[in-house]
C-alpha cells in the first residue's frame, strides 16, 4: 500500500464502513488503512454476523471479501436486496473472480476492487460509495418528508393542491370545485400552512 494516503475529501462528511473478511489480519489491516482517514469501521468475519448485527446510517457502505465461507458476496448482496436495503456494496475480489464480482454488480453492488489491493484506489471507491449513500440518504429523507406533510391533507385540500400546481386559478378553482372563490383562497392558504411553503413554485417542487 501507498505511504501517503488521501485523506476523506473535505466535502465529504466521514461515514461508516461496514467491514466483511474471515481473515483476522487482513481485516485488521483495512481497517487500520480506514480509519487513519477518519472513517468509521465495524468488523465483521462473516456476512451471517454482518446481517444479523446491521443498523443503517447516513453514510455507509459496506467492503467485503467476495469469497466468504457460509454466505457468498453474490449471496449476500442477494440478500441485501431481498431487505429493500441499498447501502452500495464494494467486493474485494481475486482475478480469477472477477467474472463473479461482475455478476455481483449487475445484482446491484456498488463496484469491486482487484487484489493486490492499493490502498488510494481503495479509498477512492469506499469514498465514492460513501457519496452514494449519502445522496440516497438525503432523497429517502425527502420522500419521507414528502409523504407524512401531504398525509396532513384532507381529499378536498388534496384536489385542490392538485390544481394549483397544473396552473389553475382560483376562480377556475372555484367554478370546478363549486365552491366559492374565497373558499378556495382559505383552502390554498391551509394547505400551503401544512405543507410547509410559501409559493406555488415551491408547491410543485414538493408535489413533483
Amino acid at each position: 500500500m501507498p505511504k501517503e494516503i488521501a485523506a476523506l475529501p473535505s466535502s465529504l462528511p466521514a461515514g461508516t464502513v461496514f467491514l466483511i473478511d474471515d481473515d483476522d489480519f487482513i481485516l485488521q489491516v483495512q481497517a487500520e488503512l480506514l480509519r487513519s482517514v477518519g472513517l468509521e469501521v465495524r468488523c465483521f468475519t462473516s456476512s451471517a454476523d454482518f446481517l444479523r448485527a446491521y443498523v443503517s446510517t447516513p453514510r455507509e457502505c459496506i467492503l467485503s471479501d467476495l469469497r466468504m465461507p457460509e454466505i457468498s458476496g453474490l449471496q449476500l448482496q442477494a440478500r441485501l436486496i431481498e431487505r429493500g436495503l441499498e447501502t452500495p456494496s464494494i467486493f474485494i475480489t481475486g482475478h480469477a473472480d472477477v467474472a463473479t464480482a461482475v455478476e455481483a454488480m449487475r445484482r446491484g453492488a456498488f463496484d469491486y476492487v482487484e487484489k493486490p489491493v492499493h490502498g488510494q484506489h481503495l479509498l477512492d471507491r469506499v469514498y465514492a460509495a460513501l457519496k452514494l449513500s449519502s445522496e440516497r440518504y438525503h432523497e429517502r429523507q425527502a420522500r419521507i418528508t414528502r409523504e407524512a406533510r401531504l398525509a396532513l391533507l384532507t381529499p378536498q385540500e388534496s384536489k385542490i393542491a392538485g390544481w394549483v400546481v397544473a396552473g389553475k386559478s382560483s376562480r377556475e378553482i372555484a367554478e370546478l370545485g363549486n365552491i366559492s372563490v374565497r373558499t378556495v383562497e382559505n383552502h390554498r392558504a391551509r394547505i400551503m400552512d401544512k405543507l410547509h411553503v410559501t409559493s406555488v413554485v415551491e408547491m410543485v417542487r414538493l408535489l413533483f
